[in-house]
């Protein structure tokens, strides 16, 4: 169920990116979303996050004419990471030990490599705020899922948060169900790349999250 390889929506992008005049994305994504609240351990607030790297093979690309565009059906595996959210100079970082995945529909139930966790994720602030900070926790390689066939998805995990000089430690589950997104998924690539310089590395690589 987790894996490292090359993802298709960067062979997309790349090929977009090469393709001179105007390129857009027009996206429908079959991914997961929450169906529980953030779970709060010491303070801040935390939740699983999934960005959809399959290409379905239904995917199409137009290229013939000035304005290129690019119609995509994005799937399962997915990055995946963990954001955790609280004040600025309270929580201090955010540590993931272990994580389980198990899915509804295929009954798969297996282990994440705990050699591949154990880093310290640094709370930041990030965005207009300044009282606010928050913690990203990327977890290595894709977990491999696909929402139209596994079904539901809980995850299980492992994590302690650190505030105040203390650690607490805690197993808290994500509950996680098959959704669908389209016809609002649209980005115009030089638009979205001029509209980011300035900002943060964060903020940029927040898009596309669910």
């Amino acid at each position: 169920m987790h894996g490292l390889r090359p993802t298709a929506r960067s062979v997309l992008i790349v090929g977009l990116l090469a393709t001179p005049g105007c390129m857009s994305l027009l996206a429908e994504k079959h991914t997961y979303t929450a169906s529980s609240s953030p779970v709060r351990v010491n303070g801040a607030d935390i939740r699983m996050q999934v960005k959809p790297e399959g290409l379905d093979g239904g995917s199409y690309v137009l290229s013939a004419m000035v304005v290129t565009a690019a119609v995509a059906t994005f799937d399962g595996p997915f990055r995946w990471r963990f954001e955790a959210t609280g004040r600025a100079g309270e929580q201090e970082s955010l540590v993931i030990h272990r994580i389980h995945t198990h899915t509804g529909k295929t009954q798969r139930s297996e282990w994440y490599p705990a050699l591949r966790l154990g880093k310290h994720a640094g709370f930041n602030t990030v965005g207009p705020d300044p009282a606010s900070a928050r913690a990203v926790y990327p977890i290595p390689g894709l977990l491999v899922v696909k929402p139209r066939e596994d079904g539901n998805l809980v995850v299980t995990v492992d994590l302690s948060v650190r505030a105040h000089g203390r650690s607490v430690r805690k197993l808290v589950r994500f509950r996680m169900h098959p959704s669908q997104k389209r016809g609002d998924e649209f980005v115009f690539l030089p638009a979205e790349i001029i509209e980011n310089i300035g900002k943060s590395a964060a903020e940029w690589e927040d898009k596309g999250w669910d």
